[in-house]
């Protein structure tokens, strides 16, 4: 199952279940405790890769059931109208919430990889075939909605182009390429950066 469907369909039965389980305390405090569990497993976690996009699964999950259970929470009844627009927006809040949760996550895993070394970090510039790599200039280069590889599916040689979502250059020049996968930093080596035209690669000003 990719990782869009098992959004939704986790995003749903946990709507669901706070929608016609019973409205008590115990089992309302258990949702939030699940949503809660499943936001920490989100972020933590660095370099497990059990399921592919695990974390971003359940931390998008957990955020777009968090406001139909404020609502049934604190007022009783039920609004057709107020829970289709939750329906509505509930994966796209999910998902925006994640792109900027995504800055601190990149944040606390660069300088564990890096070591304590001095680093840089560098996203695709987007040109298509002739292209490379710029310095993240602040942290909103971070978000999801930057660090994404917009150049395709990859491949090799003259056909394709393989982008990474971002990449971490160390002064020592180790080269480690950011995995949603794993939600880590995972090291390139010296073949795959031969492979991949990565070779030289620099921070430009201000090097790290």
């Amino acid at each position: 199952m990719t990782a869009p469907l098992a959004i939704g369909f986790g995003t749903a039965a946990l709507q669901l279940a706070v929608h016609y389980l019973p409205r008590r305390r115990h089992i309302r405090y258990g949702l939030v405790l699940a949503a809660a569990l499943m936001l920490l497993a989100g972020v933590t976690s660095f370099g497990v890769g059990v399921l592919p996009y695990a974390h971003q699964t359940l931390f998008i999950t957990a955020v777009a059931v968090l406001p139909q259970l404020w609502w049934e929470w604190f007022y009783k009844g039920t609004n057709v109208l107020v829970l289709g627009l939750i329906g509505l927006v509930a994966i796209p809040f999910g998902f925006a919430v994640w792109s900027v949760a995504n800055i601190g996550i990149v944040k606390v895993n660069a300088p564990l990889v890096s070591q304590g070394e001095p680093y840089c970090l560098l996203v695709s510039d987007g040109r298509i075939f002739s292209g490379g790599y710029r310095k993240v200039p602040d942290d909103w280069g971070l978000t999801g909605w930057h660090m994404f590889s917009p150049r395709g599916a990859g491949g090799s040689g003259d056909c394709c182009q393989w982008d990474f979502h971002a990449l971490l250059l160390t002064q020592s020049n180790q080269l480690f390429n950011w995995s949603y996968r794993t939600q880590s930093f995972e090291r390139l080596s010296e073949q795959s950066r031969q492979v991949l035209g990565l070779k030289n690669l620099s921070c430009g000003e201000g090097e790290p």
